[in-house]
C-alpha cells in the first residue's frame, strides 16, 4: 500500500511512501541496549498531505541532503513523545528519486501545516 504522510496511523507497518527531505538535525550518538554506539539523524519530511519525523541511523545519515525526494519501502510508524515517527526497517529501503510533479522543498516549507500528533 503506497501511503500518504496524512494516512499514517500509529504502529503501520510495510510502509511505502514518497517524501522530500525538508531538514536535518545535527547527527547525535546514541547506546543502545546491546551497549552499542550508532549515529542517528531525525529528518524533517514531507509530502503534499503534511509533515512527520523520519529518524536514520548509521550509514544512511549522510546519504540525505535538504530537498532530496526519496520513496522509502517497508518503513514503520511509531510514537515518541506523542508524535508519530517514520522508520525504515532493518529490511526496508530508501531510494532517491525524481518526480517532477512532487511539491519542492520551498512549496513544502511554506504551507501551513495541522499538527499531525495521533492519540
Amino acid at each position: 500500500m503506497i501511503y500518504t504522510i496524512n494516512g499514517l496511523t500509529e504502529d503501520a507497518r510495510g510502509v511505502s511512501i514518497r517524501v522530500r527531505i525538508i531538514s536535518k538535525s545535527k547527527p547525535k550518538v546514541v547506546k543502545t541496549k546491546d551497549d552499542k554506539e550508532h549515529r542517528v539523524v531525525n529528518v524533517k519530511v514531507g509530502d503534499r498531505t503534511g509533515i512527520i519525523f523520519l529518524s536514520l541511523w548509521d550509514e544512511m545519515v549522510d546519504i540525505l541532503n535538504d530537498g532530496d525526494l526519496v520513496d522509502i519501502e517497508n518503513g514503520y510508524i511509531n510514537k515518541f513523545k506523542g508524535e508519530l515517527k517514520l522508520n525504515i526497517s532493518r529490511f526496508g529501503n530508501l531510494t532517491k528519486v525524481e518526480d517532477p510533479s512532487f511539491p519542492k522543498l520551498d512549496e513544502l516549507m511554506t504551507k501551513r501545516w495541522r499538527n499531525y500528533r495521533r492519540k
